[in-house]
């Protein structure tokens, strides 16, 4: 499963368009949708907001050790090294007012930029920039979302992705605006995902585990286009090959990556990769 955080609504819709999510009832204090194993929660604006809606998902909806939790959304940028738009994967995550900083475990190459993320429990403005100030992008949820995921994953499945909106100077935040930046960023984000689901396989390829097949028979059916019979079929050979061989095939992951233009060429690239899980 796949959990992502936003506090703004206008940084979700994008995301729930984007991956087809859909509303889901539960009963809670939180807008959350979900979809294709991927679960997507509003938290609100806040660090305390953040850590409470991170800790309610995880929790309620049965995280595991393989899983991914992405915390996504803006970012005031401290200086102008960075430009309006700029796509940042997090590398240290630090609480303004506790002082604690947290490390995610970059394993994997990314198309992002990286910084330091510092998080306030109030807006930040340079007239209003505190002197100590150590992050070179600011936010109101990172550091809160950051201590939360991290007690029930490992690190190097925990990250802060944050788009950057504005330099400090900004008067109204502009939804609009937001959906659009949100939006640009996607491509890096489901490169992001893509990396970490290949990380996640090649962990467990020594010991194969059939229960994460079906993160996997997902991602390959989104990538593929596939029908459900095809993905049933898929699922199949898979667990097959699995206890055939006991990992899974070096080149499966190469399978994330093809775009798909047309139902044939779906069909042509799924016949490729029955060949290969027959073997």
């Amino acid at each position: 499963m796949i959990y992502i955080v936003t506090a703004f609504h206008a940084e979700a819709k994008p995301l729930i368009e984007h991956f087809g999510l859909k509303k889901l009832y539960e009963p809670s204090k939180f807008q959350i949708f979900s979809g294709n194993d991927i679960l997507l929660i509003e938290s609100k604006e806040g660090i305390v907001k953040s850590s409470i809606a991170t800790t309610f998902a995880l929790t309620k909806f049965g995280a595991g050790s393989s899983d991914i939790v992405l915390n996504i959304g803006i970012c005031g940028a401290v200086e102008n090294a960075f430009s309006k738009g700029d796509v940042i994967l997090c590398n240290k995550i630090i609480n303004h007012h506790s002082k604690k900083a947290f490390y995610p475990d970059i394993l994997i190459q990314h198309s992002m930029k990286e910084a330091t993320l510092e998080s306030f429990m109030h807006p930040v403005k340079k007239d209003n920039l505190p002197v100590e100030i150590e992050g070179d992008i600011v936010d109101m949820e990172g550091a809160g979302f950051f201590e939360a995921a991290s007690i029930f994953l490992p690190l190097h499945n925990v990250h802060c992705i944050k788009i950057v909106y504005d330099f400090l100077d900004f008067e109204k935040i502009n939804p609009v605006e937001i959906e659009n930046l949100i939006k640009q960023s996607i491509p890096h984000i489901e490169n992001l995902i893509n990396s970490l689901l290949k990380l996640n396989f090649e962990f467990c390829n020594n010991t194969p585990e059939i229960n994460n097949i079906p993160l996997l028979v997902n991602k390959l059916k989104n990538s593929l286009h596939l029908t459900a019979y095809m993905t049933n079929e898929l699922e199949s050979l898979l667990k097959d090959y699995i206890i055939r061989h006991k990992k899974l095939p070096d080149c499966i992951f190469e399978f994330f990556e093809v775009q798909i233009n047309s139902k044939k060429e779906g069909k042509n690239y799924f016949d490729k990769l029955r060949k290969i899980l027959l073997s």
